[in-house]
């Protein structure tokens, strides 16, 4: 193992002695060793590639979570001298290796890309779907600027799937239409439904269909329009710098070689953030959970820039303070990530914060059903039943089993009865509280009565000579008047009382609502329009002069003697 991994650092140490250029598109990027031309050329190839899925999904602008980075060199012999094949994930971005010799991308390459930008952009598809979309981009041909798709897979790799997708995609009767099924079906629409509203047939007639053209073997190549660009005007070439370009190889995370690479950069002082990473994420994969904790500090430390970093330090920092900092940087460093939406939620305890961040995970990586659990049971916690049954529905969209399928669909069915559980004993609660607050009035009332009681008793208990004070807490009468009452004039609601004072003087009174006044003394209580007999009466007043009717005040309180 020591033997290879030298042999590996030996080989890297060779080809960043070469003259490595670089170019860039979009999310990839392309270092070559073999020239302008060759580099120049994978990074259009991979910019027509992205457009042409973008194209026929219905999202011209797919980006990966992490970019990709193709190191394309001289020979096969060179590039097969690494024993990696495929796309690699590395330190904080995938990797592919070429050789500029080879006739085409492999398609191994091209269907590792397509499964990564399908699933970095949209939600979860059937899985018969999403297959034969990354089978038919696999055999996806790019010369310059023209794009030809379709392909055929070879014989024994042709499948029912992969023909399905090719007849939507390449059959005039259906062009155009592939788009809005895949649109249809990624908003969570059933198949029925959505085959129907995108190309007027049932699944089952377009699985009979795909049958027959599958055995008919005639598979047609069609032409897509490609992205606009001129690659010499729009794709520069720009130098790479040894050490950046040993960089690039340790990041490959190849074991000892790697690890051997960033040793060596850490000691020439150079890319100090990169190496404490790299070095990080090896010891990681051996599981040295503490040393991993301390090399991802030092790059924090020295300015790191990767949101791997942060969000790898987060995982293992045990002080909640210093890992929520770190989870906030990986999200702010890139965009695209979910997981630290989703321990930030696993961290926070306010609902309604929870409940945010688990959207903003969900919408960054729909196809995570846990992720989906999450929000469901959190929005089921808060009653809030409508949007809980859209988040089980999320679930049942990303499972990737029927058995998990079943689980969550079961998960939403119940979610009506819980609802209306709720609400039933909502109704009971509301009901005992209605009770509990009439029986408190009533209580309230019995006590003013029995209050009432005990100051009448007590009153009558009193001594017979003493002065009765009437008992009043509000505003006293200013003005008093005694004599006798000489009319009363009726003025629809009002009263307006004559009274002929001691010195002969006519005091007249208004009686703004007569049911309100107190009235005390023997005889007859009673008022009548008009002319009074003889009777002497004490009033008590609030002086209040209304011009218009005459009077001096408005009455409080009538004593009849």
């Amino acid at each position: 193992m020591w033997r290879v991994a030298v042999l590996c650092l030996v080989s890297a140490a060779a080809c960043a002695d070469d003259r490595w250029v670089r170019f860039h598109s979009g999310p990839f990027e392309v270092y070559t060793n073999a020239g302008a031309r060759a580099g120049r050329e994978t990074a259009a190839r991979f910019s027509q590639f992205r457009h042409a899925l973008g194209y026929v999904i219905g999202d011209q602008d797919l980006q990966p979570v992490l970019p990709i980075r193709a190191l394309v060199f001289k020979s096969e012999k060179e590039r097969a001298s690494y024993g990696a094949t495929g796309v690699l994930l590395g330190r904080d971005r995938f990797a592919i290796l070429l050789a500029s010799d080879a006739s085409a991308v492999p398609r191994g390459v091209l269907r590792q890309c397509a499964r990564l930008l399908l699933e970095a952009n949209t939600a979860r598809m059937p899985p018969a779907i999403e297959h034969g979309l990354i089978d038919l981009f696999s055999t996806v041909e790019v010369s310059g600027i023209r794009i030809a798709l379709g392909a055929p897979l070879p014989p024994l790799e042709r499948t029912k799937e992969w023909a399905k997708v090719h007849l939507l995609a390449t059959s005039p009767e259906y062009y155009g239409k592939l788009r809005v099924l895949l649109a249809n079906l990624r908003n969570g629409i059933e198949e029925g439904p959505a085959y129907r509203n995108s190309v007027g047939k049932n699944p089952a007639d377009i699985e009979q269909e795909a049958a027959r053209y599958l055995a008919a073997g005639n598979f047609p190549v069609v032409p897509i329009s490609a992205k606009p660009m001129n690659p010499e005007r729009d794709l520069l070439e720009t130098a790479v710098e040894p050490a950046a370009m040993r960089l690039a190889f340790a990041d490959l995370l190849l074991g000892r070689s790697s690890q051997a690479a960033y040793e060596a950069l850490l000691q020439e002082k150079v890319n100090l953030p990169e190496a404490y990473e790299g070095l990080g994420l090896l010891a990681l994969r051996e599981k040295r959970n503490d040393p991993a904790r301390e090399l991802f500090a030092k790059a924090i430390e020295a300015g790191s820039q990767s949101a791997g970093t942060h969000l790898e330090y987060a995982r293992l920092e045990s002080d909640s303070v210093k890992a929520l900092s770190a989870l906030q940087k990986a999200a702010q460093l890139n965009p695209k990530l979910a997981e630290p939406h989703f321990l930030m939620a696993q961290r926070e305890n306010d609902a309604a914060k929870r409940i945010q961040h688990l959207k903003a995970a969900i919408s960054r990586d729909p196809r995570n059903v846990v992720y989906w659990q999450e929000l469901a049971e959190a929005q089921l916690a808060e009653k809030q039943f409508a949007e809980a049954a859209k988040a089980w529905r999320g679930a049942e969209q990303a499972a990737t089993t029927d058995e998990q399928r079943g689980q969550m669909k079961l998960a939403r069915l119940a979610i009506e009865q819980q609802r209306l559980d709720y609400e039933d004993s909502e109704r009971k609660r509301l009901a005992e509280e209605k009770q509990r607050e009439l029986q408190k009035l009533k209580e309230a009332a019995v006590a003013e009565v029995r209050a009432l009681e005990d100051r009448f008793n007590q009153g009558k208990n009193s001594d017979p000579g003493a002065k009765v004070v009437p008992w009043w807490d509000g505003p006293q009468p200013g003005g008093r008047v005694t004599g006798v009452l000489k009319q009363v004039d009726c003025l629809g609601k009002q009263f307006r009382l004559v009274i002929e004072g001691e010195n002969r003087k006519l005091t007249m009174l208004l009686m703004v609502d007569p049911s309100r006044i107190a009235l005390a003394g023997g005889g007859e209580q009673s008022l009548t329009c008009g002319a009074q007999k003889v009777r002497r009466i004490a009033v008590e007043y609030f002086p209040k002069v209304n011009h218009k009717l005459g009077t001096a005040g408005e009455v409080a309180t009538i004593e009849f003697q």
